[in-house]
């Protein structure tokens, strides 16, 4: 069963390296080629997708049981390939009817246990070991595709919120620029005191949209 817990991970680690941007450790991710990044991510190691993939994949128990559910499998293969249910078995037994020293009679016995199939049974044994093959591919293929669709999406849930800062900065760079010319043209008479409050409130409305 897919955990729910990996779109916990997955945004604590985006934002985790999204937080890290400040210290020049941001990410950058290139699904299917290379996208573009803001500039304000360009700086520090990249992340391509695929690696992002695998590591959120080595966290999912479908991943951490496949070597032993394909062991187990693969071992009942085994035994329907062989010719017995169980290896060949050699038996010794005695017995002795001696009482106190007393003359008497003993007994070796010396047996061969070769366990055999019943008719049509290695048949479904090896049946039910290829199904259980395939199932254990096919389970662990949809976990992969599972946790590649919950990837994909939160990359592009994190990489919309860069574009979006990026704008917002940018916005917030030109409403300062602004404010600072309607400052210089209301010192100079030729705008109102209310230009430049007007201006002053886009600058704070850019601060609170890129905060």
């Amino acid at each position: 069963m897919f955990r729910t817990g990996l779109a916990g991970w997955l945004a604590l680690v985006l934002s985790g390296l999204m937080a890290g941007g400040a210290s020049a450790q941001s990410l950058t991710y290139q699904p299917l080629g290379t996208i573009p990044v803001p500039p304000s991510t360009v700086a520090g190691p990249t992340l391509t997708l695929k690696q992002a993939f695998e590591a959120a994949w080595a966290r999912q128990p479908e991943a951490r049981s496949l070597a032993s559910r394909r062991e187990a499998a693969m071992a009942r293969r085994q035994v329907a390939d062989s010719r017995t249910v169980e290896p060949i078995a050699i038996e010794l037994s005695g017995q002795s009817r001696r009482l106190a020293g007393l003359p008497g009679s003993r007994e070796i016995v010396l047996g061969l246990a070769i366990p055999l199939w019943l008719p049509g049974e290695r048949a479904r044994s090896g049946a039910l070991a290829d199904a259980e093959l395939q199932a254990t591919s096919s389970v662990t293929l949809a976990a992969r595709w599972r946790t590649a669709a919950v990837l994909r999406s939160h990359f592009w849930l994190w990489y919309r919120a860069q574009m979006e800062h990026a704008l917002a900065a940018e916005r917030l760079g030109n409403a300062r620029q602004l404010a600072t010319d309607v400052a210089i043209r209301v010192k100079a008479g030729l705008l109102a005191r209310a230009d430049q409050h007007q201006a002053d409130g886009a600058v704070a409305s850019a601060q609170a949209a890129q905060a």
